[in-house]
């Protein structure tokens, strides 16, 4: 069974390592580039994990992690926020 994973960063590099990283790993990885596609995609495909850059653009991954949080539909995944931007 595959793990999915919504990948959120502004830097197209920073979505290719992070591609590179799960390649071979049974992981379905979607990457986006900003706080506000996150949600859309969260409606979309139910990711079983999200990690998003702590700056992005539109909606930040703190406010994002509040709204997911707040939004019992998606309350129970795990998000990630890494310290470096």
């Amino acid at each position: 069974m595959s793990i999915k994973v919504l990948f959120a960063d502004d830097s197209v590099t920073v979505q290719k390592v992070a591609e590179l990283a799960f390649e071979g790993e049974d992981v379905t990885l979607t990457s986006v580039d900003s706080g506000d596609k996150v949600i859309e995609r969260l409606k979309e495909s139910k990711p079983d994990v999200v990690i998003a850059d702590i700056s992005l653009p539109g909606m930040n991954g703190l406010d994002l992690c509040e709204w997911i949080k707040k939004n019992e539909n998606y309350s129970t995944k795990l998000f990630l926020i890494p310290l470096f931007s």
